[in-house]
């Protein structure tokens, strides 16, 4: 399931490892972006540079500086190393870079253990298994329940020695933490699934995850507003009637969309919403209604032209997001562009005294995306593990916007305190906010004195 292969358009350097840093010169401590495992990008020269900790610099395209040390990264695209690991690197041109599954509580092997070393780190392991040959002859074993007992087909790959920054340190995934993986393999009877970082955790041990198919709209594309999102359960139509607003027997269905007149009425102290579907109602509180700004960040009208003076280097791009509400509309200049439905922090906005971690609220304020990593692996609190989460971008301290392929509950406050979004729009809104990842970079940082970065506004 890996990205297509490896690139040979003229001279690049390769990653071979995790975290291959990108410095603004060489020898610098600090990092403007990195390549990831099985990444690479174009050199702007062949000339080596000379720097502090690293015998070879190379300069790289749009700008920065990689160490090519021969155990993270190379230049050569036939290294054995760089051909093994190729098949197994996310797939970044994908809304989803990796398959996924839940964690019932999994050990990581660095290689495909023997039984004796699976007896040492699996305290119930025959037991288990015992189970998993009873629920593959069709009895009902409650804790398998979602659990993919089928085998794989494939024998395992066989990998060289691989640079130790290639594994994440964590030795287990506690139940409810999440695994990225990207192929199966047969050992010895048993099947296990290769994670991202490419090491191998038993299959019988985690439920995969049904794909997360979810996404917004584009604007003036797809619709226009004002429209409605349904989020939770399917939504009764109504018929305007001489008693009031009468359910017609259909519904819209859970996550989906339509677009509404603007027109409002309330009967009874309920409200509700006119839709451009055939003149039919939907009550008020069974609806998304991304509600736009009336102003840029900057002050600017949506309604009329920008005389300012302070519109934003760059596309002048924005997002605002209502935590309480589930929204998002993401914004070019005075123009609304993307809306979608979100999940933000299930503690909604932060409590007065109290840090948002600790009570799992979205920090709410106008801020920068200050950086931007196709993958991450984020740590929850107790040691919740979600494995390389897609689509990560930083704007408040630990807060990030990401991809959430865990869940499909758009619309409701769900996360720890970061905003949630579904894997499609995760992927759309990385392509569209600034600063931009250069092609080939798995991360970047932004730089404030050399590019623009999208705005984020936060409110209740």
């Amino acid at each position: 399931m890996g990205s297509p292969g490896i690139l040979r358009d003229g001279p690049r350097v390769y990653a071979k490892a995790r975290f291959v840093w990108i410095r603004e010169a060489p020898g610098d401590t600090g990092w403007i972006g990195y390549l990831w495992l099985g990444g690479s990008a174009r050199l702007r020269n062949q000339a080596p540079h000379y720097g502090a900790g690293c015998e070879r610099w190379v300069a790289i395209e749009p700008r920065g500086f990689v160490c090519v040390d021969g155990t993270r990264a190379t230049l050569d695209p036939d290294d054995p190393v760089l051909a093994a690991i190729q098949p197994y690197t996310p797939a970044i041109e994908r809304a989803w870079p990796h398959q996924y599954a839940e964690s019932r509580g999994v050990p990581r092997y660095e290689a495909l253990p023997t039984r004796d070393q699976q007896r040492r780190r699996e305290w119930d392991l025959e037991a288990h298994l015992a189970r998993v040959a009873a629920a593959r002859q069709g009895d009902v074993v409650p804790t398998l329940r979602g659990v993919d007992l089928r085998p794989a087909a494939e024998p395992p790959p066989v990998f060289p020695t691989l640079h130790s920054s290639t594994h994440e340190q964590h030795r287990e995934l506690r139940p409810r933490s999440t695994l990225a993986y990207s192929h199966e393999a047969l050992h010895q009877g048993r099947t296990f699934l290769l994670s991202a970082d490419l090491m191998w955790v038993p299959k019988d041990r985690v439920s995969p995850y049904p794909k997360v198919t979810f996404r917004g709209v584009e604007l003036d594309k797809d619709a226009r507003l004002p429209l409605a999102f349904f989020r939770g359960e399917d939504r009764p139509q109504r018929r305007r009637t001489g008693d009031g607003f009468e359910p017609t027997g259909d519904q819209w269905k859970r996550l989906a969309w339509v677009e509404l007149t603007g027109r409002r009425e309330e009967l009874d102290g309920v409200a509700y919403l006119e839709t451009r579907d055939r003149g039919l109602w939907v009550k008020a509180d069974d609806a998304v209604v991304p509600v736009p700004a009336k102003e840029t960040p900057w002050g600017a009208p949506l309604d009329g032209p920008d005389t300012t003076g302070r519109t934003p280097r760059g596309r002048a791009t924005w997002l605002e997001a209502s935590v309480w509400q589930g929204w998002l509309i993401a914004y070019e200049g005075q123009r609304p562009v993307y809306a979608t439905m979100i999940s933000p922090g299930r503690g909604g906005t932060p409590v007065p005294g109290k840090d948002p971690l600790e009570t799992a609220s979205t920090p709410i304020g106008t801020f920068k995306i200050t950086g931007k990593f196709a993958t991450a692996t984020m740590v929850a609190p107790h040691q919740f593990i979600h494995s390389d989460v897609p689509w990560t971008q930083n704007f408040s301290g630990p807060h990030a916007l990401h991809g959430a392929y865990w869940h499909d509950d758009w619309g409701s406050r769900k996360s720890a305190g970061c905003v949630n979004l579904s894997p499609l729009d995760g992927q759309w809104l990385f392509d569209f906010t600034e600063p931009q990842l250069p092609p080939g970079w798995h991360g970047v940082r932004w730089q404030p004195s050399r590019d623009p970065a999208t705005t984020f506004v936060v409110h209740g």
